[in-house]
């Protein structure tokens, strides 16, 4: 959600370390006498601890004679007066408060000033006698109790729980079907600002009907719209794994949520992480998150199912390196970029927005609107503990079952993307001869072949006697990599010999192969099966440095063993590194043996997993030769990156073959770039990685001199006169922010181009929603077009406000979702492109590119080359940029238009008015491929 800055507090006072930003609170006048309850509301909670801090900071607002209705009261301060009873209120009865909710003490009054009488503390109806053990803010204690009435009525609610049972061992747990928490208080007394059409306030949270209730309402005080209800933690949380149980609302215009939060009211970033349920579309669910105030990460994903309808289960898994959101205990997504670092609260809250209609729809008032949580739980540990071979059909939380046998295997994964898997691994190593080959075959036409099934080691040697530093907590030693029977086995053991390091001393062994000579641009890949437990690395990489008087450039492949359903991509450049990718794998990489390689080349490098390109880096690419290495070893020093490492030995991983090839992947020149659709001659049929295309003087035959593919599978040549495929615009307007009319006039095809024309308003149409002032030129296809290469010839518009573009679009007119590819030149800089793109209706992922020339000055060719798993976008038939993330899926009409812009001048800058202003198209082709 982009609207979150203006989540805020009207106070942020900070009197304790254990209590952050204190705000205001509702109070009820009424009982006294209950130790404690400083705002007599007959129950001692966090709001007790608040108002104390409050009176204390601000007394002419919330002391005794203060001003807020809600001020302390007299026989507040008394009930108040828990720390060295009859000195009066001081933040340390505050502090003793929140002690007694964490059960670090028993009773209240903790002690009583000198010559003081101790006295009885007045009590609740319902007596409650406890034990506990645990005293750390964060940890739900583990009590044992004697109650002589229910904490809460059971729920009669009758709504069905269709979710994932609660981790009763979870390390905090919030079970609001046992009543009020510690952990958590309701928001009080202020409002964020837009788009929170609401107040928030403690009375419309409710624990009564046996769930947590927040709901929307009228202010019957008037000084909001509306009431919203907001629970969120006294404590600040870090990496782990957060779940509830939650019912939305349906309706329009209403957000219901469940996320973590922090930001500048705690002298912290604005770092959060959401779970946001819109009352639009309750079968759906959009997931976002925020560093440091960066956000658009939106994702909507579809439930499969209403969840106003019953209750079910949302988390997430916060980690250092990603985040993977789950549904039901089913992992459906997964955010690798740009990750929070800071401890937020826990949080949620439901509430109507206003100004933001094209986000939520707009809210009708219906009032009043109720979500429900039956329970909230935080687990240190994530979601999983990876230590052993686990089963993932398990809860995300639950503790594998360890036992003494082998079971077998079964993967049902189909994308590369974010693709949920369901894999039973095993307890004890997998035997050589049951080991599934699931990868591509070995290219035998490579420059250099390793064959480790021949029983030869080829080109590598193992590494022997050393160890590396800091944070690899092993000496190599060559018995722990050798050649087995059909395959190399590097494997982490214990040590071998006594050897020692003053500056580093290593307490395991591990197992390294490298080359003798040095590799340089091309492709490289290995078949391996990599290890799977906590702490530990299984790599493919190529490697060089000071020690061979090289600058450190480096190319990884990384297993992490604490989840080998995904794999780490990266690489370093003269030392300079920080090009961490995780790229989740669709299988247990720890099961099978798969392949994994790498295209580099001087201007990029190119990953592969089974001959499919996964991710691909553009920018400082190392440029020294290096030896090609593999290496499985335990980390110290890295828990928050590899987990603690728990000294399991023997680990091994598995390498069938590695293999070089001094050309690219796609068969080009190093230092040339190819037309991106030649490789798809019909000469060659095959998708592996190391395969040849067409060579370059078969692919030259297809090119015109300005560089159109005449053989692609759909050809518009303007420059024969006719339009081909395509047809003009005409008679009607987009709207906002569109400010003009299409016109087959402004879009026609003049000797050998296409001229699409932005001019004055030919005809008195008018639209009573949106009224253009000028008229505009778009041309677009009969036929709709699918995954492949889509590229046009054009000169475009200079001039401040005006945009021309080449794109692909479908949406609700075509009665489908919003999916849209973009290439448009700004004229008021056409030195510069933005790319774009739209998965129903979810955009935000502009790039702007610098052409490294002006585009208005002469025909240029524009591409892109669109597949299932990222769209690839080209400038004169070089690659220029590269998305994976929430790719369009449904087919689209090619178009290109030319408009002027109006209220969009910080983007556009302002239209001056000035007609005619014509952008040129030659030609355009789409090849399946």
């Amino acid at each position: 959600m982009k609207y979150r800055s203006f989540r805020k507090f009207t106070s942020a006072f900070a009197a304790m370390a254990a209590t952050a930003a204190a705000s205001a609170f509702a109070f009820n006048a009424g009982a006294a006498g209950l130790a404690g309850d400083a705002n007599c509301d007959n129950k001692v909670d966090i709001s007790d601890a608040v108002i104390i801090m409050q009176s204390l900071s601000n007394p002419s607002r919330f002391g005794e004679n203060g001003s807020d209705q809600y001020h302390l009261t007299a026989e507040g301060a008394l009930n108040g007066d828990v720390n060295l009873r009859g000195n009066g209120i001081s933040n340390a009865d505050a502090l003793t408060i929140q002690k007694y909710l964490l059960d670090t003490i028993q009773t209240l009054p903790e002690s009583y000033a000198q010559g003081q009488p101790a006295d009885n503390p007045a009590t609740s109806s319902t007596s409650t006698t406890t034990t506990t053990t645990t005293t750390q803010p964060w940890q739900q204690p583990t009590t044992t109790s004697t109650t002589s009435a229910p904490v809460n009525p059971s729920t009669n609610l009758n709504i069905p729980d269709l979710g994932t049972p609660m981790n009763a061992n979870a390390t905090a747990v919030a079970d609001f079907r046992k009543g009020s928490t510690p952990l958590f208080f309701a928001s009080d007394g202020w409002e964020n600002g837009d788009p929170f059409d609401c107040g928030w306030y403690k009375g419309q949270t409710s624990l009564d009907s046996g769930v947590l209730t927040l709901t929307i309402d009228k202010d019957k005080t008037g000084k909001y719209n509306y009431a919203g209800a907001e629970y969120r933690t006294s404590d600040h949380y870090g990496y782990g794994y957060y779940e509830t149980s939650m019912q939305a609302i349906a309706n329009d215009g209403v957000v219901s949520s469940f996320f973590t939060y922090t930001g500048p009211s705690e002298d912290n970033p604005w770092d959060e992480i959401d779970i946001e349920i819109l009352g639009k579309d309750p079968t759906k669910v959009q997931f976002n998150y925020y560093t440091n105030g960066q956000g658009n990460h939106e994702f909507m994903y579809d439930l499969g199912f209403d969840s106003s309808k019953a209750f079910h289960t949302y988390g997430f898994d916060w980690q250092p390196d990603h985040i993977t959101w789950y549904v039901d205990g089913k992992p459906v997504y997964t955010a690798n970029q740009n990750i929070p670092k800071t401890e937020g609260r826990i949080m949620m809250n439901t509430w109507p927005g206003r100004g933001v209609d094209g986000w939520l729809n707009h809210y009708n008032g219906n009032t009043p609107l109720t979500a429900r949580y039956q329970w909230v739980t935080y687990n240190k540990g994530g979601a999983g503990n990876n230590n052993q071979q686990t089963q993932t059909t398990q809860q995300p939380w639950q503790q594998p079952t360890t036992t003494s046998t082998t079971t077998t295997t079964t993967t049902t994964t189909t994308q590369w993307q974010w693709q949920p898997t369901t894999t039973t691994t095993t307890t004890q190593p997998v035997q050589q001869g049951a080991i599934a080959d699931k990868g591509t075959p070995m290219d035998t036409s490579a420059t250099m072949i390793s064959d480790f099934r021949t029983g030869n080691a080829g080109d590598f040697f193992a590494s022997d006697g050393w160890t590396n530093g800091k944070p690899f907590d092993c000496w190599w030693y060559k018995q722990n990599a050798q050649i087995k029977g059909d395959h190399l086995e590097l494997s982490v053991d214990r040590k071998w010999t006594n050897d020692s390091n003053p500056d580093w001393n290593p307490a395991y062994s591990g197992g390294e192969f490298r080359t003798n000579k040095f590799y340089s641009y091309g492709y490289y890949e290995t078949s391996m099966q990599a290890i799977k437990n906590d702490g530990v690395v299984s790599s493919f990489f190529t490697y060089t440095g000071p020690s061979d008087d090289n600058p450190w450039d480096e190319i990884d492949i990384e297993i992490l063993g604490k989840d080998t359903t995904k794999v780490q991509l990266n690489y370093y450049t003269n030392g300079v590194g920080n090009h961490e990718k995780m790229i989740d794998l669709g299988f247990d990489s720890s099961l099978e043996y798969h392949t994994y390689g790498f295209d580099w080349q001087p201007d990029y490098i190119a990953w592969y997993i089974d001959g499919k390109e996964v991710y691909r880096a553009t920018e400082n690419i190392p440029k020294t030769a290096g030896k090609i290495m593999m290496n499985a070893w335990p980390g110290k020093t890295v828990d928050d990156w590899l987990k603690a490492y728990n000294g399991n030995t023997p680990l091994t991983a598995r390498y069938q073959w590695v293999t070089y090839k001094d050309s690219p992947k796609n068969g080009g020149n190093n230092n040339q770039w190819q037309n991106p659709w030649q490789p798809q001659q019909t000469t060659q049929t095959t998708t592996q990685g190391w395969q040849q295309p067409v060579t370059t003087t078969q692919a030259q035959v297809n090119v015109q001199n300005n560089g159109m593919n005449k053989n692609a599978t759909m050809v518009s040549d303007f420059t024969t006169g006719k339009a081909g495929d395509f047809f003009a615009s005409d008679g009607w307007t987009n709207g906002k922010p569109f400010d003009c009319w299409w016109y087959k006039q402004n879009a026609q095809i003049k000797g050998d181009h296409l001229e699409l024309s932005v001019d004055r308003k030919w005809t008195n149409d008018s639209n009573p929603d949106w009224n253009p002032a000028f008229s505009g030129g778009e041309f677009r296809t009969n036929n709709f077009y699918h995954y492949g290469y889509y590229e046009t010839s054009m000169k475009a518009i200079k001039n401040n406000g005006v945009v021309s573009s080449f794109f692909t679009y479908t949406g609700p007119s075509d009665d489908n979702p919003w999916d849209e590819i973009d290439i448009e030149i700004l004229g008021k800089d056409t030195t510069k492109v933005q790319l774009n793109y739209y998965t129903n209706g979810v955009g935000n992922h502009e790039k702007m590119i610098d052409l490294g020339f002006d585009s208005s000055q002469a025909y240029h060719r524009y591409g892109f080359d669109w597949q299932p798993s990222y769209i690839a976008w080209y400038i004169d038939g070089k690659e220029v940029y590269r998305a994976y993330d929430n790719i369009p899926k449904t087919p689209g009409k090619i178009m290109m238009n030319a408009w002027p812009g109006k209220t969009v001048d910080d983007w556009l800058n302002a239209f001056d008015g000035r007609t005619p202003l014509t952008a040129y198209y030659q030609w355009v082709t789409y090849n399946k491929q």
